[in-house]
């Protein structure tokens, strides 16, 4: 008989182990967020660069790339700039894939919508059809503290072939948050402004055919 209270007890020592440890293992919620960057509105469509050929007019050809993003963001983590010399990484923001491939994947689309271009992305083989070789070097490509996005980079304009620079020029675009906007929101609407002025300086650059021809 004077087992059955140290039995007992045993059972009860069990049971409250046995609940905490189920306290212990309830999985929780990830809290985790996934963003991507947006292309821009087809209502921004302009009007399409249209060259002759034998066949008739045909669509403006364009080789996007190679694209050079700073070491900095090759992480999932959204990144603030909280000084000049400080960057945060979000705790739960991430990046639904690399934000480079994101980055080159969308300024095509809108290059695309912009100039009715057809776009090929790097890397390709030579000789090409292509009718302008557009590289980009980003250097800065996030947000601050108040929500404000900053692009800074430089671009070339070159023939395709032969690698010869047409045209070239610096990117510094600063885009305001708008009223409970998110991040990959203002910085989608930055990479716009960006791709219009490529889209401005492809259409203000001589083709590599007609400066060979004035030659």
């Amino acid at each position: 008989m004077r087992r059955l209270p140290v039995a007992l007890a045993c059972v009860a020592l069990f049971g409250i182990a046995a609940c905490s440890l189920g306290t212990v293992l309830q999985p929780t919620a990830d809290p985790s967020k996934f963003y991507v960057l947006t292309p821009m509105d087809v209502s921004a469509r302009g009007i399409p660069i249209t060259y002759s050929a034998s066949r008739g007019p045909r669509e403006l050809e364009l080789g996007l790339g190679p694209v050079k993003f700073p070491a900095y963001l090759s992480r999932l983590e959204l990144v603030t700039r909280s000084s000049p010399n400080q960057v945060d990484l979000s705790s739960i923001d991430r990046w639904a894939e690399p934000l480079d491939k994101n980055f080159v994947g969308v300024l095509g689309q809108n290059l695309m919508t912009l100039l009715g271009a057809h776009v090929t992305t790097f890397p390709w083989f030579r000789p090409t059809n292509l009718d302008y070789q557009i590289t980009v070097d980003i250097t800065r490509f996030d947000t601050d503290s108040h929500g404000t996005a900053r692009v800074i980079g430089r671009y070339e304009i070159k023939e395709p072939n032969s690698g010869g620079l047409l045209n070239s020029g610096e990117l510094d675009v600063t885009e305001s948050a708008h009223a409970g906007e998110a991040t990959a929101a203002t910085l989608s609407r930055a990479l716009g402004d960006v791709s219009t002025q490529l889209a401005d300086a492809i259409r203000a650059t001589k083709h590599p055919a007609a400066s060979a021809k004035s030659r």
